[in-house]
């Protein structure tokens, strides 16, 4: 995913919570606030999973040149 791609879809996610309640436009400002950490926590968590795929994809990537390279190895 692209970053634009990545904040449109953090931004619908959050937007959706907010639009979900009846009470939307008469919030308070702890609800302000408890919506403002949720949306946090989602970028976050998002940001998180995103990172931790990248570094399994390069991992994976080395682990397949050095099983390519074992593989390709004369024998004795």
């Amino acid at each position: 995913m692209t970053p634009d791609e990545i904040v449109a879809e953090i931004n619908r996610k959050n937007r959706d919570a907010l639009y979900f309640r009846d009470d939307y436009q008469m919030l308070s400002h702890d609800q302000v606030l408890e919506l403002m950490d949720a949306a946090a926590m989602r970028g976050f968590q998002f940001g998180s999973n995103v990172a931790l795929s990248m570094v399994q994809g390069a991992l994976l990537v080395q682990l397949a040149r050095v099983m390519g390279t074992e593989n390709n190895k004369p024998s004795l």
